[in-house]
């Protein structure tokens, strides 16, 4: 017997032909070839973004809080350029089924070199990176880098299952399996005991439960997961980003990531306050490197400290301070 009221019910099946009509534009989109469908995308979304507004508006007023210094123009140019790489992301996601090695060769350079990225990667480890460029593609390319080691991604679960299971099963074609939130951190331990690679898109809004770092001028509650399993675990740690040129090409950037020099058994949280602050500030690096392919729609300021003033202050003196 269903407990479901009348309004979940309604949510349920709005839900689910929301999920039907999102299935039924990809699936229509598919058909086209890849540089085609890159445009018609692109061609939507400045349409949406025109008569809704709301999604330029945001990343607009994300932009201009980041960089007040720069001028309308150069604020356009990265808005625009934005609003390209959002379709630059609907048209890889429309593809991720069918992606290959040839593929990839057209259209990610893997840095320093590919020899790099297959040596850092089949040994395993903790991966970071944030909402920079595309994350799906450079999960893809993690796998044809490292052949015999499947990529696992810590990911919050869709309150619409259909809609899950669809995300699921595209990244499954690929070899990218998915590690929820909810579910136990034993099973991200186990996996990384094992030597496979766990990935962590961390630069979410971490919401009341979690802690405020500086990230472009303003505090962000920043999740301390990856700082947690990395001072749990001796596994190597590496840092990505990736970025896209004018042509729709993807640059993916790889490196090895430091711990902190201090002892993680004699103050845990200190190291995972240290281990946090510096990847944070790794990211803001490359943000400032390449602005406009930054996520800026994601709402990584929402959370507003209760005491603000006072964490300003220790973060001013924090960064006054000596490294």
């Amino acid at each position: 017997m269903s407990t479901l009221t009348p309004r979940s019910e309604r949510k349920k099946v709005k839900k689910f032909f929301h999920y039907v009509f999102t299935r039924f534009v990809v699936g229509l989109l598919s058909f086209f070839p890849y540089k085609l469908r890159a445009r018609i995308l692109f061609s939507i979304v400045l349409l949406l973004s025109k008569f809704t507004g709301a999604v330029r508006n945001r990343i607009e007023r994300h932009v201009r809080m980041v960089f007040p210094e720069k001028s309308d123009s150069e604020i356009k140019g990265l808005v625009s350029h934005n609003l390209k790489n959002l379709a630059h992301m609907a048209n890889e996601f429309c593809q991720e089924p069918r992606m290959n090695r040839k593929f990839l060769e057209n259209w990610v350079t893997l840095l320093p070199d590919p020899e790099t990225h297959s040596r850092l990667l089949e040994k395993g480890g903790i991966l970071i990176l944030g909402h920079l460029g595309n994350w799906e593609t450079m999960g893809v390319s993690v796998c044809y880098s490292a052949p015999e080691n499947d990529l696992y991604v810590f990911a919050k679960r869709q309150s619409n299952p259909w809609s899950n299971r669809w995300i699921e099963n595209t990244r499954a074609t690929q070899r990218i399996k998915l590690v929820y939130t909810d579910e136990s951190p034993r099973k991200a331990l186990g996996l990384l005991k094992r030597g496979k690679l766990v990935a962590f898109i961390s630069d979410q809004d971490a919401g009341k439960n979690g802690s405020f770092f500086p990230f472009l001028g303003r505090l962000a509650s920043t999740f301390l997961g990856p700082a947690t399993f990395a001072r749990m675990t001796d596994v190597p740690i590496l840092f990505c980003s990736s970025w896209y040129d004018d042509s729709g090409r993807l640059y993916f950037y790889i490196e090895e990531f430091e711990r902190p020099k201090l002892d993680p058994r004699q103050d845990p949280e200190k190291w995972e306050k240290e281990f946090t602050y510096r990847w944070v500030r790794r990211l803001e690096e490359e943000v400032r490197k390449h602005p406009a392919d930054y996520f800026w729609l994601h709402r990584r300021w929402h959370t507003r400290p209760e005491n603000e003033t006072e964490l300003s202050r220790f973060w001013e003196s924090f960064l006054l301070s000596p490294d």
